[in-house]
């Protein structure tokens, strides 16, 4: 009897033999995603909640379908959640990515990894720039919670030829159907969102359902050669678009205030620069300089105001000013009798000097931080008045500590590779890890090492 292979929606099946693909329609299943496969044994395929609501092709990400470029827009605008973004990237993309086979164990329980070269997979890393590959998969998981890798098959539908990933702001689901595992395609375009499925700017491309026999389903799927094989950070209560966790800070307030604060101050500095000193000139001042001075016309009065201004500022700004005096004019009030003081200057208060609204700087700062799941010290300086860059042993166990917490996210990226080594026939106990750089204390000969554990500190450490 012939084996074929079916597809993860049942809809489909392939035939190894003759190389042929069938066309089952409903014979399966009632409902799309119910079928199992026969070269698992499987009766059924797992449950995948819908979010029913929504019409039209697209499956809106935010109500606006611009959730992405708003994400954007509050990254741009903020001085820390950029460059903390780009760090948690580089640090968790480490040395990059590797292969090659797990020999054993050593006493600790930690993997013996032993690389490889193999002349089919060196060919595989080099036309899909693995490391270009890994470290934007890396960028969209951070900034958005998911991924969206391409896998590019040959002609003839042998073999996976690349692999790539598109960036997750340009990417829109289909709908989705009632019991359908995932959405027939993604639609990719750098237009949304006014961006519509069709249009000469945005491209189609079918999805496969990462979480149920995806190689199988990809031998059995003739709607093209190129896929997209979804990737996503789990995020409660999210049947669709996941959430990264940091968007909490946006939603908190805290990444308001963070904002506010500089405008705030950018507006004091140019007060501050514009109003440094309030001249207050006696009426009776006019009068007693020029005696004609109520019958002067208006335009007049101003430019002789202006004339004394000027020589005041000349008198009082720049180095060219210090350590000048000024004089201070007392003329009798005609009416009173009494002296008075022809002008009258005072410093406005210099609130800049007194470092306003630091602290509430550094408590919304430490609130980004904490968002992100970052320590501090590992990037920098914590703004505020207790500034400080943490000790050499503090940044050590800090950055141990975040490079053994991100396992899940590098085997997330990884899952593609191997999808790909199933279905092009590579060795199928072929491994792939990222290469983790981990810091040392100074009495270690190598100031850092570079562990193929995919995250664990301990791993390579002298014993």
């Amino acid at each position: 009897m012939q084996q074929l292979l079916f597809a993860g929606n049942g809809m489909l099946a392939y035939s190894p033999g003759t190389g042929s693909m069938v066309r089952l329609g409903g014979a399966l299943g009632a409902a799309a995603g119910s079928a199992g496969s026969s070269a698992t044994g499987d009766g059924a395929a797992p449950s995948s909640p819908v979010e029913k609501g929504q019409s039209g092709d697209v499956a809106l990400w935010g109500e606006a379908n611009d959730f992405p470029q708003q994400v954007i827009k509050s990254i741009e605008t903020n001085t820390i959640l950029p460059s903390v973004l780009e760090w948690k990237t580089r640090a968790v993309y480490g040395g990059g990515v590797v292969y090659g086979r797990v020999t054993g164990f050593d006493k600790a329980g930690n993997e013996i990894f032993e690389r490889q070269r193999l002349p089919d997979v060196e060919l595989f890393f080099r036309r899909s720039n693995i490391p270009r590959y890994a470290y934007e998969g890396l960028q969209n998981l951070f900034t958005f919670g998911q991924s969206y890798p391409e896998l590019i098959q040959s002609l003839n539908k042998q073999k996976i030829t690349a692999l790539t990933t598109q960036d997750a702001a340009f990417c829109r689901y289909g709908l989705p159907k009632a019991g359908q595992p995932v959405p027939d395609y993604v639609h990719i375009s750098a237009n949304w969102p006014e961006a519509k499925p069709g249009d000469e700017y945005t491209t189609s491309v079918p999805v496969l359902d990462p979480y149920y026999e995806p190689v199988e389903a990809l031998k059995a799927d003739t709607r093209g050669f190129k896929y997209v094989y979804p990737l996503a950070l789990p995020s409660p209560g999210k049947a669709l678009y996941q959430l990264a966790s940091w968007n909490s800070i946006r939603r908190s307030g805290w990444l308001d205030i963070a904002q506010a604060i500089p405008e705030f101050k950018k507006a004091l500095f140019a007060n501050q620069i514009s109003v440094k000193y309030l001249i207050e000139a006696h009426e009776g001042y006019w009068k007693w300089k020029y005696p004609d001075w109520d019958a002067k016309p208006t335009e007049e009065r101003r430019r002789i105001i202006g004339d004394e201004l000027a020589d005041f500022e000349k008198t009082m700004s720049g180095a060219q000013g210090a350590g000048k005096s000024i004089l201070s004019l007392t003329i009798t009030d005609p009416r009173t009798g009494e002296p008075i003081s022809a002008f009258k200057v005072t410093a406005i208060d210099d609130k800049i000097k007194s470092g306003i609204y630091i602290e509430d700087s550094q408590e919304a700062s430490s609130h980004i931080y904490t968002a992100l799941s970052v320590d501090p010290t590992l990037v920098g300086i914590s703004p505020g008045k207790g500034m400080g860059a943490g000790s050499g042993s503090d940044k050590r166990i800090a950055f141990n500590n975040f490079i053994s917490t991100h396992r899940f996210h590098q085997d997330l990226i990884l899952e593609p590779l191997y999808l790909v080594r199933d279905y092009n026939g590579w060795p199928d106990d072929l491994e792939f890890r990222f290469l983790n750089p981990l810091a040392h204390t100074a009495d270690v000969s190598k100031s850092n090492s570079e562990s193929a554990t995919g995250g664990n500190p301990d791993a390579n450490e002298p014993a």
